[in-house]
């Protein structure tokens, strides 16, 4: 994987880590954050992004004590051969489950919204064909077609500031007063915790972090630039929603922004949520490559593989035979909460404990084996 090819730019690097984030989660999080943050769930989504922030200094500090290496190839340096083959296949797995869940949920969305008549294996399927195509080529080509959607990205909330023009304004900034005080402290924290699976992607820079141009320092600027877009363009879409609908309204609608968009017609464009909802597949996509590329290279270190592309089809295959499987919406709701679960322990339980023997061992990669640039 050290090739020339696999190495990409800072900016492509943040823009993969930006719409790794900003997937799935931008229609359901302020539905989520409400049931417990009420009309402060805005604040809730930007104690989020600063609890992510200190993930990522984590993150970083762990990555910049072997910088050539990926996860994978740091894990017997600090667990022994044998554990470290089994956290090499469960973070695969992990990988993989993020790509269950996400292609669950978007079917959930566009059979609702856009196709209800079209069958789950179709959906899916193009969904994962596309998405092999992409990953079986370079890293840079991913970074690439990322910073060129990233557009796209805008455009959703520019579609979204609809709510504040005339003649459709139903603003209405009581439904979130007094500022702070509506749920109170520890509801504002069980709040954050709720926009946690919404805010991941970032954990991709333990499988990335080799692979980009720059300084330490450089790369941590890219993770936390991306990981501040995201957590405005949620803290946005989380306010507009709070302001358009009541308290009691918004306990009703698991995906508001839509909904809202739905109310809207123009002569041009008649459905501005079905426009809104184009756009959004674009940002799942992307969230299903970086996941499927993060898992793949983990199964393919696991069978010494030289290559992640070999093994890209049956992965592939394996998610898509398996989103079969949680079609009803309990059954949805439960892998939503195991991959919010065992996101703790992958995203902040096993890095802590990593970091922690880094330090406490002095564990680290030699200086000079890791000049690669």
């Amino acid at each position: 994987m050290n090739n020339h090819t696999s190495h990409i730019t800072q900016g492509q690097f943040l823009f993969i880590i930006f719409h790794t984030q900003i997937g799935v989660g931008i229609l359901s999080l302020p539905y989520n954050v409400q049931e417990t943050a009420k009309g402060d769930g805005w604040i809730s989504v930007l104690i989020g992004g600063v609890a992510v922030q200190l993930l990522i200094l984590m993150h970083w500090a762990l990555n910049r004590r072997f910088p050539s290496q990926t996860l994978y190839d740091f894990l017997p340096h600090l667990t022994g051969k044998w554990i470290a083959k089994i956290l090499t296949l469960t973070y695969s797995l992990f990988f993989t489950m993020l790509v269950v869940t996400v292609c669950t949920l978007y079917f959930g969305i566009i059979h609702h919204w856009m196709l209800p008549n079209t069958p789950l294996w179709v959906i899916n399927g193009l969904m994962m064909l596309t998405a092999v195509y992409l990953v079986t080529g370079t890293l840079r080509h991913i970074g690439r077609l990322f910073v060129f959607v990233s557009g796209l990205s805008a455009l959703l909330v520019i579609i979204a500031t609809l709510a504040y023009m005339e003649p459709y304004t139903g603003i209405n900034f009581n439904y979130i007063m007094p500022l702070g005080q509506i749920a109170g402290s520890l509801n504002l924290l069980k709040g954050a915790n709720e926009t946690f699976f919404s805010l991941m992607g970032f954990e991709l820079a333990l499988v990335l972090y080799p692979f980009v141009e720059g300084s330490h320092t450089d790369k941590l600027k890219a993770t936390s630039l991306a990981n501040m877009m995201v957590t405005m363009v949620y803290t946005f879409i989380t306010l507009t929603s709070l302001i358009v609908f009541s308290p009691v309204e918004i306990r009703l609608i698991p995906s508001p922004i839509i909904y809202m968009l739905k109310a809207f017609k123009f002569e041009l464009v008649e459905r501005p949520d079905l426009l809104f909802i184009t756009l959004w597949i674009v940002s799942v996509f992307t969230s299903v490559v970086s996941y499927l590329y993060a898992g793949t290279i983990g199964f393919a270190h696991l069978l010494n593989q030289k290559s992640h592309k070999k093994v890209v089809p049956w992965i592939a295959l394996g998610i898509y035979l398996v989103s079969f499987i949680p079609q009803d919406p309990l059954d949805v709701e439960m892998v939503n909460q195991i991959t919010s679960i065992t996101g703790y322990i992958f995203v902040i339980g096993i890095p802590f404990i990593l970091l922690s023997i880094s330090y406490l061992f002095r564990k680290k990669e030699h200086p000079s084996k890791s000049g690669i640039f």
